[in-house]
């Protein structure tokens, strides 16, 4: 019996093959958005947005294909880095109030709300192999995974709040969005499973991905969440259509992610106001990092190197486009949202550098 494909998603939800090149492709994007040669004006980049959206939830889909309840101890290791990615967010988002209500406060969005999108950006992180196979990674590496999901739910709670205002609206719209995607994401599932060639494969998975995209940008929801949900779906379906589903995604996922970068870069103002703000928010990231890290080393020492969080400090592209995705036109807290997120993960993914563990072939 031939092996079933497989992808490593530690590749897939870093800055690309190698952090010096994700970093290069975010500022290429700085150089050609309206703060730099202007190639990229704000009608292009308007232009781009249902596909910006397409690219979320494929990134979202490659979380939710991470995520396999059905893999021993799943619970115990999302459980912890759950802990882990919350003891940041509260961190950034406690010192991130405490600075906007001194001066940085935008107009349109409450001090607090900022705050918490800051600390919802700051809490992913993502790790390199380190010679495990995919299937079974090492404990801290696929702590280094899962500890996305938590942001990818508090968020889309967040973008249902920014919509309707209330928390309870927030939560059943949430809801019913992620039932819209689980629908979507089955239809997906059983195209896929009756379809006759790769090539209709092939249109069914893009079509999903293209459905979710759509349907998150139309109402303002959030991409990641519905790309989630249904990576999840497919992930515990399994069968023959989900090895399909995750090689189709797997194919794509870099030039979706060379996209998010670019238009990042692109959309990114830098404002010498924001440098304090920013600083805050790379110290108490890599706090809470180092402090959720050996917490969750005393749930499970048996199974986690030290320091684990040194392990954990390498943002990955989660944050960056959970603030793109934030990102309303004319919205003052969404761009100083994308603009700190941007700015921490350069800074977070440079200090990551010399702590990074030597990668060895798998």
């Amino acid at each position: 019996m031939s092996r079933p494909w497989t992808f490593d998603r530690r590749l897939a939800l870093g800055l690309l093959p190698t952090p010096v090149l994700g970093l290069f492709v975010l500022l290429l994007g700085v150089a050609l958005g309206p703060h730099g040669l202007t190639l990229l004006t704000p009608p292009v980049l308007s232009y781009l947005d249902p596909a910006v959206s397409v690219a979320l939830a494929a990134l979202g889909v490659l979380v939710g294909l991470g995520l396999d309840v059905r893999r021993p101890r799943e619970g115990r290791l999302l459980a912890a880095a759950s802990l882990e990615a919350g003891i940041t967010m509260l961190l950034v988002g406690a010192g991130g109030l405490l600075m906007l209500s001194r001066s940085l406060a935008p107009a349109d969005l409450a001090p607090w709300l900022v705050a918490l999108l800051l600390g919802i950006c700051a809490s992913a992180s993502a790790t390199t192999a380190t010679g495990a196979s995919p299937e079974s990674p090492a404990p801290a590496t696929h702590i280094g995974d899962l500890d996305d999901v938590l942001p990818i739910v508090i968020g889309g709670l967040a973008l249902g709040w920014m919509r309707e205002g209330s928390l309870e609206a927030a939560a059943w719209l949430t809801l019913q969005a992620s039932v819209v995607a689980l629908v979507m994401a089955l239809a997906a599932w059983l195209l896929v499973e009756q379809a006759s060639s790769d090539s209709e494969q092939r249109v069914f998975t893009f079509g999903s991905l293209l459905l979710l995209g759509g349907a998150a940008e139309y109402l303002s929801l959030s991409a990641l969440l519905g790309g989630f949900v249904a990576g999840a779906f497919w992930n515990f379906a399994g069968g023959p259509a989900c090895d399909q589903i995750r090689r189709d995604v797997y194919h794509v996922q870099h030039p979706f992610m060379v996209l998010l970068l670019i238009i990042a870069g692109a959309r990114v103002g830098f404002s010498p106001a924001l440098f304090g703000l920013v600083v805050v928010y790379l110290v108490l990231r890599i706090t809470g990092k180092v402090a959720g890290g050996w917490l969750v080393r005393r749930i499970l020492p048996s199974d986690l190197p030290f320091p684990v969080g040194l392990r954990l400090m390498s943002p990955g592209i989660v944050g960056i486009a959970f603030a793109l995705n934030v990102l309303q036109p004319g919205s003052e807290g969404a761009a100083l949202v994308l603009a700190v997120a941007v700015a921490g993960s350069l800074g977070s993914e440079l200090l990551s550098l010399p702590v990074r563990p030597s990668e060895r072939p798998a």
